[in-house]
């Protein structure tokens, strides 16, 4: 375990700059020697670490220039020790972390500030700290809904989650009205969804959109979108 006097250097990825500025006077508090470097966009603190590797980097979730946990995963064969701090307890969330590497998962909702330091001790040294509330959670279903729709589905799920009607999805997607409508359909069928209210609630509630004071994101699937809004209209100027 590092004493007191030891001088680690941390960068810090919040998209919330109070949080990740309680979170540096958090370990100033314990480390009073310790370097702190905190940023809210994901490029650029892959930027400093990758200008000089740090003894810690601690991120959330959510990162607004950063699709699902991409952030992680330039580390995933790497040997930096990564602490993941999350309120978020949806099945989307928690199927993307399987996927990457980290040292700890912190749950920052139901441990406050009080267990970080130790979270953060046993982070650095690659020993696996996992709050208690998110074991359950990390662990495979042996039957998830989710695995019920095909990709594409899950893409249109995404989309229509926050409000979007067939049309509006359908622009944004690159297809038309009617496929978007097939999928609505099937998508409402395997989860046994009957209105649009609870699409978007479902949608909420399994992590497919977030929404923000920053925007509404749909992790892991945020850029795949984007890309085809821009194919979509490079097509309609061409034909224009």
């Amino acid at each position: 375990m590092l004493p007191k006097t030891a001088t680690p250097r941390i960068v810090v990825l919040k998209a919330n700059r109070l949080y990740a500025d309680l979170i540096c006077r958090h370990i100033k508090e314990y480390w009073r020697n310790a370097t702190v470097e905190v940023f809210q966009k994901g490029f650029d603190a892959l930027d400093s670490i990758q200008a000089s590797v740090p003894d810690l980097f601690i991120a959330g979730v959510n990162v607004e220039d950063m699709d699902g946990l991409e952030h992680f995963e330039p580390f995933i064969d790497g040997n930096l020790p990564i602490l993941i701090l999350t309120c978020h307890k949806d099945a989307r969330t928690f199927c993307l972390l399987r996927s990457i590497r980290y040292d700890g998962i912190y749950d920052a909702r139901d441990e406050g500030l009080g267990n970080l330091h130790e979270a953060i001790q046993e982070a650095m040294e690659h020993r696996l700290y996992i709050s208690p509330s998110l074991i359950p959670l990390l662990k495979k279903p042996k039957k998830i809904t989710l695995d019920s729709l095909t990709d594409k589905e899950q893409i249109v799920l995404s989309t229509i989650g926050d409000g979007s009607d067939d049309q509006e999805a359908a622009d944004k997607l690159g297809l038309s009205y009617r496929t978007v409508n097939t999928h609505r359909k099937t998508i409402m069928g395997k989860l046994g969804l009957h209105h649009k209210g609870q699409i978007m609630c479902y949608a909420l509630q399994q992590g497919y959109v977030h929404i923000t004071s920053q925007g509404v994101f749909r992790p892991g699937f945020q850029r795949q979108i984007q890309s085809l809004t821009a194919t979509k209209k490079s097509t309609e100027n061409e034909l224009a």
